[in-house]
């Protein structure tokens, strides 16, 4: 990921972006000792400075069970966020743009977004 530092209106209408468009992201969470680490694929469900970010793996409709997997985070803000678009990255790479959110507690999580597959002719 590059070094493009945003400022966190962009990083929210990014994240409202994914959420409205519902684009398909593989989220990847790692502590800031190294010693948790996690991937999930899905999409961001919501984000709001209150509730925070949820990142789930199957998007329902209100009132269905929650989803197999999910993540949340409760502080996002005070984040150091950065951002790399589709024009940085190869073509034939699975993962578009990507948003890497280096959170206040060292914790770091990005989200790339997934490229639709498209066939060889």
């Amino acid at each position: 990921m590059s070094d493009n530092i945003i400022p966190p209106e962009q990083a929210g209408l990014l994240l409202h972006r994914f959420v409205t468009e519902r684009v398909p992201i593989m989220a990847w969470f790692v502590s800031s000792d190294g010693s948790v680490e996690a991937k999930l694929t899905g999409f961001v469900a919501g984000f709001t400075q209150s509730d925070g970010l949820h990142i789930v793996s199957e998007l329902a409709p209100p009132g269905d069970p929650p989803p197999p997997a999910f993540m949340t985070f409760k502080v996002i803000s005070g984040s150091v966020s950065r951002y790399t678009d589709d024009s940085e990255v190869p073509p034939d790479f699975v993962f578009g743009s990507g948003l890497r959110l280096n959170l206040p507690n060292r914790d770091t999580l990005t989200i790339l977004e997934i490229r639709e597959k498209v066939p060889f002719d």
